[in-house]
């Protein structure tokens, strides 16, 4: 894992965090590696699935593998339009904006890994669910792609009643 597009992924999550008025991520360690673990998998099997671990909150796309980190971490950010702060809550196409910004969120860990040009294949590791977030994408779709994941603990976007309420504010003024 080059430790340049790690340190940059977390400042840009950090950056969007300030926006919001929400305190900074700190990188975890233990959750890099969980992370790499599972970008790894991902990227032999091809497709991406959450890992689920129970109080871990996850970001996983495809992106290419000369992308910067901010850009990729802009990407998530997007779906910011999309969300509605007058009715908090889970909304379509916005939990990846949500987790970025989850207020009680404090750590994250983050993983890349090329997808391969050939045609290997792997067992999803065995704690963790087989939930397709995508279905498994044709070999060239994926031609110089790569699988990036990011961990966040506490997870965000719970359902429980106010906790988006809670956790996702709206963007100061400039």
């Amino acid at each position: 894992m080059d430790s340049t597009f790690v340190d940059k992924f977390v400042m840009a999550h950090n950056q969007y965090r300030l926006q919001h008025g929400v305190p900074e991520l700190q990188q975890d360690e233990e959750l890099t590696e969980l992370a790499q673990q599972w970008a790894e998998k991902l990227a032999r099997k091809k497709h991406l699935s959450y890992c689920e671990i129970p109080g871990i909150g996850e970001n996983i796309t495809f992106f290419p593998v000369d992308i910067p980190p901010e850009v990729a971490v802009q990407h998530w950010y997007g779906e910011h339009v999309k969300y509605e702060y007058e009715t908090p809550g889970w909304q379509a196409g916005t939990n990846y904006f949500t987790q970025i910004v989850w207020k009680s969120t404090r750590s994250i860990g983050i993983g890349t890994a090329r997808v391969p040009e050939d045609d290997i294949e792997s067992d999803a590791n065995e704690n963790c669910t087989k939930r397709v977030h995508k279905s498994k994408r044709e070999d060239s779709s994926l031609k110089n792609q790569q699988v990036v994941v990011a961990f966040y603990r506490p997870a965000g976007n719970s359902n429980r009643s106010g906790q988006f309420h809670a956790n996702v504010s709206k963007p100061k003024e400039p």
